[in-house]
């Protein structure tokens, strides 16, 4: 066991990709730690590796998001120095070394949200791996406005890093939703038996703004649901004393009240059909030739 982490290693005896499953990255989150402690005892690893990261153990003991720094922001090739001096740039910088040597990477959450509902997180070109994940909404586009992510930074490395969140933090149900999505994981790249995943017909969402605030508090006017969509232009929040919107049409997820400066208060997203997607890829790829 190092430091702020622990890992547990299960080898097949065929080759295989090495697969990273993290939990516990936000220590309140512990749908992912309760999946791993269910599994691992009787795990059957039929090819390759897999890592199972608990990855914050002192947030996990003291049930906190995070002890100094939120860790799924301390995934950057280079740590500013509040960052690399918190225990969870130090974490970050354990764990940094294992996502280098991984072929694909599923990193397990859950909301604070009491209605949130399950969705993954991915890069575009990572849409099909998430549609074989037991959620009914993939998103995309995560990276220019919360870099320092796990999913962000094996992205960067132009390998699939993979998020699930796995519903509301406090019901119990998470822990057989993270199970689902990490079965289904390992089946799709062949670590266990059983037969490969099917790809669902998912919602797909593109980020496209996060807000943070400019002055203290941040007070959202009202609850919102996660992936609320918004009927006509709409008052989200009050930055002090400024009025913040949301457009028509826009879906809100994430609002937050927020007591220090430049927190992430909410992000939007706008939904992206399947045809639009088909689209766009080829026009890159005509642009690429």
């Amino acid at each position: 066991m190092s430091n702020n982490i622990k890992i547990f290693e299960l080898k097949g005896t065929l080759p295989g990709k090495t697969i990273v499953l993290l939990a516990g990255v936000h220590g309140n989150e512990i749908c992912g730690v309760k999946a791993f402690d269910n599994l691992i005892p009787s795990l059957e690893i039929e090819s390759g590796r897999v890592l199972f990261i608990y990855a914050n153990l002192k947030a996990i003991e003291e049930n906190k998001r995070f002890v100094e720094k939120n860790l799924n922001r301390c995934f950057l090739t280079e740590q500013p120095k509040d960052i690399k001096d918190s225990l969870e740039g130090r974490t970050a910088r354990e764990i940094i070394p294992l996502l280098n040597e991984s072929d694909v990477v599923l990193d397990i959450h859950a909301s604070n949200t009491q209605d949130s509902i399950p969705f993954v997180i991915c890069d575009e070109k990572d849409l099909d791996i998430a549609s074989i994940l037991p959620t009914e909404i993939a998103t995309y586009n995560w990276g220019p406005f919360e870099p320092g992510s796990t999913d962000d930074y094996v992205n960067f490395l132009g390998k699939p890093g993979i998020c699930i969140e796995c519903g509301f933090a406090k019901d119990p149900s998470t822990i057989n939703k993270a199970e689902e999505a990490i079965l289904t994981f390992l089946r799709f790249f062949g670590a266990i038996k059983g037969e490969k995943p099917a790809p669902r017909k998912q919602k797909r969402y593109k980020i496209v703004s996060l807000y943070k605030n400019k002055d203290v508090p941040f007070s959202r006017t009202k609850p919102f649901s996660d992936f609320e969509l918004l009927k006509e232009r709409t008052l989200i929040g009050i930055d002090g004393i400024k009025e913040v919107y949301a457009e028509k049409g826009q879906i809100i997820l994430f609002v937050r009240d927020r007591t220090g400066l430049n927190e992430e208060c909410f992000l939007t997203a706008i939904e992206v059909d399947e045809q639009d997607l088909i689209k766009y890829k080829n026009t890159k790829e005509v642009i690429k030739s």
